[in-house]
């Protein structure tokens, strides 16, 4: 059976949840505990955990250290994965830097960018490159994982570069959507879209608290 993206968004909550349980000497949780923390019903979250194929719940709960890495196991998420970043102005600097991604086993090691001045000036413990030479370090350094945060414009032919050197997985800031071949994991973070939600979502309910017409 096909797993869902909504059961794998859960699960991957799931599993950012027993990280932090796990630090703070939490030694069991209940399904209960585990729905409220991520909105949704206990059913849910034991279908869920049954269809990734993790057993282990008993009156006590779920075991945290041995449920996480069960889940782990079955999702590949405690293995270190390798990334890399594609535009390096105000996000992707912000990303590059962004530790607690290496403490959550995602290891950032290359930035991109086609302005070899704004690369001349980066101070990172990270290596950045001019995009010219995007192929050969993915090559070169495995990497498998690619965020792009350039410019709407260039985003496309990011994308295709990305893939064509290897890129398993892409995660989208620029605010358009992107051409991805079939097989490659694609995610859209668009930011600004996300804030025009939310403006959005403020005015209609505004307006209802107000008595006008809702749509």
């Amino acid at each position: 059976m096909e797993i869902s993206d909504n059961t794998i968004e859960r699960v991957c909550k799931v599993f950012g949840y027993l990280e932090y349980l796990e630090q703070v000497g939490c030694e069991y949780i209940s399904s209960k505990n585990l729905a409220k923390y991520i909105g949704t019903t206990e059913y849910t979250v034991r279908k869920d955990i049954s269809l990734i194929g993790v057993t282990g719940y008993d009156r006590k709960g779920y075991p945290v250290s041995r449920f996480k890495r069960e889940l782990g196991e079955k999702l590949d998420l405690s293995k270190e994965k390798s990334a890399c970043i594609a535009g390096l102005g105000r996000i992707g600097s912000a990303i590059l830097d962004y530790e607690e991604f290496r403490e959550d086993g995602f290891n950032i090691i290359a930035g991109f960018d086609t302005n070899i001045n704004k690369l001349e000036r980066i101070r990172t413990k990270i290596e950045v490159y001019p995009v010219s030479c995007m192929e050969n370090i993915i090559k070169q350094k495995g990497i498998e994982l690619g965020i792009i945060a350039v410019p709407t414009g260039s985003a496309q032919n990011t994308a295709e570069r990305l893939i064509s050197a290897g890129i398993k997985g892409i995660l989208n800031f620029a605010p358009v959507k992107l051409e991805i071949p079939e097989g490659i994991i694609y995610l859209d973070m668009d930011l600004t879209n996300s804030l025009r939600f939310i403006s959005a979502k403020l005015a209609t309910q505004t307006r209802k608290l107000k008595g006008g017409n809702d749509v």
